[in-house]
């Protein structure tokens, strides 16, 4: 029998970068300007993570497949994914997960499954992002199991490769959630929660720095090298964001979020 292939050696932590939506100039029609980043900034961002260790997929990372330090994340499946990000990673053989709503898949602004099997094919890993975009809070358990079966069976039925991996949408996450996900066949949980993934790790929920349209250069290159310090920071203003979100309930949190971002824009 052949021996297995080694392993790479994982001899420090990993940093999950969660994206979205990539547009040039204004935000797409239907995207969160927040969340939304600029090519020429996701350009060069990819070059901070090539300058390293690289980047990869936290599937193939989980998998043993690479060493990669840097593992990226794209939320949502919008079409800036397949028409700027999917080219951009190829050109320099990095791979990502790519998390999808099902329900989403091949709507205006959003991948369609031909696009989605077409990345998959070039080595993207095509992720769970629930059914719909529903908060999985906002879902009693029968329902919570349900969209999380039904987004996983569809997923794979349509790239036709396993799904292992699931980023809640928004990041919110009822307590039951992991032990519903291992249920449906989900191995891993990518959350909103800010921190370094250890190189040992073995719990079921990874932990992903929000890339936005704000996030500086050196910022970045900070996370990508693994600097507590600033982490730090990210995870207290997570905290106090979790909080209000809590205290405000997710409509009135969004209502609120939605007024306060206006305002920074100067639309209100």
């Amino acid at each position: 029998m052949p021996s297995p292939p080694p392993q790479p050696t994982r001899s420090g932590p990993a940093v999950a970068l969660m994206y979205h939506a990539i547009g040039e100039g204004a935000a797409p029609e239907g995207q969160d300007p927040h969340y939304t980043l600029d090519c020429s900034a996701f350009q060069r961002q990819l070059n901070f993570v090539d300058a390293g260790s690289g980047g990869g997929s936290a599937r193939d990372w989980l998998a043993g497949s690479h060493g990669a330090r840097v593992l990226l994340t794209f939320d949502d499946g919008h079409i800036s994914n397949y028409q700027y990000a999917f080219p951009a990673l190829a050109t320099r053989g990095m791979g990502a997960d790519f998390f999808v709503n099902p329900a989403n898949v091949g709507r205006p602004g959003f991948a369609s499954w031909r696009q989605l099997r077409e990345m998959s094919d070039a080595g993207m890993s095509i992720q769970s992002h629930g059914y719909d975009h529903l908060y999985l809070t906002s879902l009693g358990t029968d329902a919570l199991r349900a969209s999380l079966r039904a987004a996983r069976e569809e997923i794979s039925q349509q790239i036709g490769k396993p799904v292992t991996l699931l980023a809640p949408p928004g990041g919110r996450m009822p307590r039951n959630l992991c032990a519903l996900a291992r249920e449906c066949g989900y191995t891993h949980v990518l959350s909103s929660r800010p921190g370094l993934i250890a190189a040992g790790a073995t719990g079921m929920v990874l932990p992903r720095m929000a890339v936005t349209a704000a996030t500086g250069d050196a910022e970045l290159q900070s996370w990508i090298a693994g600097d507590s310090t600033t982490v730090v920071r990210e995870r207290l203003r997570y905290a106090g964001l979790a909080l209000a979100k809590r205290l405000l309930g997710d409509a009135r949190y969004e209502r609120a979020r939605a007024r306060a971002l206006a305002a920074l824009r100067g639309t209100s």
